[in-house]
């Protein structure tokens, strides 16, 4: 479905003289990667809904989105796989969030936070078969994850030590646990 959209948005294009023909395919990858994205994000607010965790949802995928962006890791075979893999990962986040005693435990949060920015600098990024990356934009795609990552980083502490918008913030937290497992993945399956 995904990629007969894609077709018949690319199509459309051509047609009308908007693109070349010779850019089919660059576009037609672009569309479908943009309507995948837009299902995935769909499926997580819905999820937030059913759960009554929208606002959670939303810092989960601001944090998790623009993230995996510049780290990149483990990539499922097909979107299928991808979208089941991505749910299991958020319902997971969802029920670990709500059964955690943030109090109690937040300082290995912040050292579980600490681990994973050391780990995402050490491997990031993890460029994807697609989408091979030169030396610049390797350099170029760790400086954006650390900055992004410092940014999660300076709200999750300042969450914490005000006792303030803890039970959101918590989902930055296990955006960044995520990307930090799939990267991980991401280089074992890269070595074998």
């Amino acid at each position: 479905m995904i990629k007969s959209l894609s077709y018949k948005f690319t199509n459309i294009l051509v047609n009308n003289d908007i693109i070349e023909n010779e850019d089919f395919e660059i576009y037609r990858y672009g569309f479908e990667t943009l309507i995948y994205f837009i299902v995935n994000i769909a499926v997580a607010l819905f999820i937030g809904i059913i759960f009554d965790r929208f606002m959670h949802t939303i810092v989960f995928l601001s944090c998790y989105c623009t993230l995996r962006q510049f780290t990149g890791g483990y990539h499922a075979r097909n979107y299928t796989e991808c979208t089941l893999t991505f749910v299991v990962i958020y319902l997971i986040t969802i029920f670990v969030s709500n059964n955690i005693d943030i109090d109690k435990y937040k300082y290995l949060l912040i050292l579980v936070m600490i681990i994973c920015t050391i780990i995402i600098y050490k491997l990031a990024p993890l460029e994807h078969r697609n989408k091979p990356l030169s030396k610049d934009e390797k350099k170029q795609y760790r400086k954006i994850a650390m900055r992004i990552l410092s940014i999660i980083l300076i709200c999750f502490v300042s969450s914490i030590v005000l006792n303030d918008f803890v039970e959101y913030i918590i989902y930055s937290v296990f955006a960044v646990v995520c990307i930090t497992i799939l990267l991980i993945i991401g280089h074992y399956i890269k070595a074998i």
